[in-house]
This record gives structure tokens, sequence and C-alpha cells, in this order.
């Protein structure tokens, strides 16, 4: 029996949409600084944990589906997150996303934090159409237990 794989970097997200508005948001923060409404200790307090958190979660999605090449995957992941969410990276990204902005007490990535979740919903639908494409009435079982995000 075979070894089961632990880790894939091809499997490693690289979240563009997140990437990019959070880059467009702290340089506008750099132009522009606009601070949210609470005090800087709080974003630190909340901030710290989420980052963590998301972080924590990337490395189990990505560890779930060390065996399958998330590119071209020739089986569905099943286990670990994906048995909670079709999206865990997405959700990781999120996550971490909302952290970096409040440990960075910038207001302008959490303004355009919708749009980023807009267009990231958008690849997230493109996807699923490949996946139903792909492994047909599986995927439709498994997109009908399994919620999308959260």
């Amino acid at each position: 029996m075979g070894k089961r794989a632990t880790w894939r970097w091809g499997n490693v997200p690289l979240p563009e949409t997140y990437l990019v508005g959070l880059g467009v948001g702290l340089l506008l923060q750099v132009i522009t600084a606009w601070r949210p409404p609470w005090p800087a200790w709080v974003g630190q307090a909340m901030g710290w944990p989420l980052i963590l958190a998301g972080l924590w979660l990337a490395v189990w999605a990505v560890r779930a589906a060390a065996d399958i090449d998330l590119e071209r995957p020739h089986q569905l992941v099943l286990r670990g997150p994906y048995a909670f969410s079709r999206n865990p990276m997405y959700v990781a990204s999120a996550v971490v996303y909302v952290g970096i902005a409040l440990v960075a007490n910038a207001a302008w990535p959490l303004l355009l934090l919708p749009g980023v979740l807009l267009a990231t919903h958008l690849v997230v639908v493109g996807e699923e159409r490949f996946l139903e494409g792909r492994f047909g009435p599986v995927y439709r079982s498994y997109k009908s237990s399994i919620r999308r995000y959260l």
C-alpha cells in the first residue's frame, strides 16, 4: 500500500481576487488613510486570530487534497474541510483578508471586500461548471449535500 501524500505545492492557493483587493485596499490606505471606527487594539485583537484561523484552514485544505492535482483533478476531494465546504480555500482566503485588514487598521480593504467576494463567487461558479462537466452526477450529489462556502 502506497504512502499517502501530505502536501502538494501546486495545490497551495494563489487567491488572485483577494490579493488584488487587498493590494488595492492597502495602496488606497497609504494614499488616503481611512481608519475603522474602533481603536487599533480591537483590530489587532480580532485580526491576528482570524489570520491564524484562515492559515490553519488553508493548510488543512491543501493537506486534504494532497493526493489530487486540483488543476486537473481525477477525483473529488471529500475529506477534511471539503466534507463541510466545497470551497474551504476561498473561505480561508476571505478570513485571512479580513484579518490582515483589521491588523493593518485599514478601512479600505474592508470597503472593497464585497467586490472581492463577488469576483471570487464568479470564479467559483465557473469552477463548479467545470467540475460538474468532469464528474457529472457524483459532483451534483456532492454539491447538493455540502454547502458552497459555510
